[in-house]
């Protein structure tokens, strides 16, 4: 009898514990989700595939913030499965067309963080830089400022995003509409202290045009701004009454850019001058990441070569937003700034090689293009056969 006792003690001390460590368990389960007393655990209502064709299923018919969830969901339940990495390239694609600009650069900077081996790591680099520069535009339509005319921090963003870009990837297909980008962003910075300086020659504040166009001239030699930069040191050494220094500047004129003055010999100025690009050329098309997909390639390219704009591009530089002006006083003779050069007495030694300059310059007149004409596509790392897998379920 007494051993029956001791046995039911043992079986009842065992069931106790058993069920103390299933309370524990059950506890712990509920601490790690954070789920309260009474709330089910979340899981996945779908499978991966199926986050996934719903989610293109929502992007091609245009629904981005549908896309946009069903994407989140997918890279949520499904961290590391097969459509991961896919569905933040889908992700940042949706973003940008549902006008979610920073958030489409935060999930391009994402991916180029977590997945930096993925062959399409070049096509997050792209699109981290176009929606930099399409966040740029959109005062542009709220306020229709030009260019020129505004704050260039999201300019200046997009411009080492590119760079970035062409650097890394100088083979991409996106390379050479990202050094079109480039050359039109350098030429932006350029117009707008040009920009400046002709709002100081209407308020006839000839000293500050002249450090304006200096500016131009040392940072940007290779800006379509360049020619407007040296009537506008022309026109206001005249003004000022240094007819030495203007003359010589308009010899530079006539030996670079002669249609800038008039056959008297009067410099030609215009401080409202026709914002239209005269070589205006578009954009590629930023797609979805669809490997099958060029049409980033199809932008018109004027005057140089894919390989030729890529090359010039990577010479651009923009001055920084700590950059010491150089000396700018009229009563300065001589400002020599790599290699050229700057302002007063500038024609004695650097005329021709001003003239060199002159050629690129044209060169990237000739890339002026449209911040306004995007139309994105999407890109993709899924394999064909995974594809065709979906589409048939």
């Amino acid at each position: 009898m007494q051993a029956v006792g001791n046995t039911f003690i043992k079986l009842s001390s065992i069931t106790l514990l058993a069920l103390s460590v299933n309370l524990v368990g059950c506890q712990t389960f509920k601490n790690l989700t954070g789920a309260k007393d009474g709330e089910a655990v979340e899981t996945a209502e779908k499978s991966e595939q199926g986050y996934y064709k719903e989610a293109v299923n929502q992007i091609d018919k245009g629904h981005y913030i549908q896309g946009i969830e069903e994407l989140t969901n997918l890279r949520t339940f499904y961290p590391t499965g097969q459509y991961a990495e896919q569905a933040l390239l889908d992700m940042m694609y949706a973003q940008y067309e549902g006008d979610k600009y920073e958030m489409a650069a935060a999930s391009a900077e994402q991916f180029i963080r977590l997945y930096p081996s993925n062959p399409q790591v070049s096509y997050a680099y792209y699109v981290r830089g176009v929606a930099n520069m399409e966040g740029s535009s959109e005062s542009l339509k709220l306020f229709k400022l030009n260019q020129a005319e505004r704050d260039t921090a999201y300019l200046r963003i997009a411009f080492a995003n590119f760079q970035e870009l062409i650097n890394k990837y100088p083979n991409s297909p996106y390379a050479p509409d990202a050094a079109q980008r480039m050359t039109f962003i350098y030429n932006q910075f350029a117009e707008s202290e040009m920009s400046a300086a002709n709002w100081y020659i209407e308020r006839e504040a000839y000293v500050a045009a002249v450090n304006r166009a200096k500016w131009v001239f040392q940072y940007y030699p290779l800006s379509e701004s360049t020619p407007d930069a040296l009537a506008v040191l022309a026109y206001s050494h005249e003004k000022l009454g240094l007819t030495d220094l203007a003359n010589e500047y308009k010899t530079l004129l006539q030996i670079n850019y002669p249609e800038m003055l008039t056959s008297n010999g009067s410099v030609k100025l215009s401080t409202k001058r026709d914002r239209t690009w005269l070589n205006k050329i578009t954009f590629g098309k930023l797609g979805r990441s669809n490997t099958t997909d060029k049409s980033v390639a199809s932008g018109e390219y004027n005057g140089a070569t894919k390989t030729q704009m890529i090359r010039n591009a990577a010479q651009l530089r923009l001055a920084g937003t700590n950059t010491t002006p150089a000396n700018t006083s009229v009563a300065n003779n001589a400002a020599a700034r790599n290699g050229i050069s700057v302002g007063l007495g500038l024609p004695e030694a650097s005329a021709e090689r001003v003239t060199s300059q002159s050629s690129t310059g044209s060169t990237a007149r000739e890339a002026n293009v449209d911040p306004l004409n995007t139309n994105p596509t999407r890109r993709t790392t899924l394999n064909d056969d995974s594809v065709n897998d979906m589409d048939n379920n």
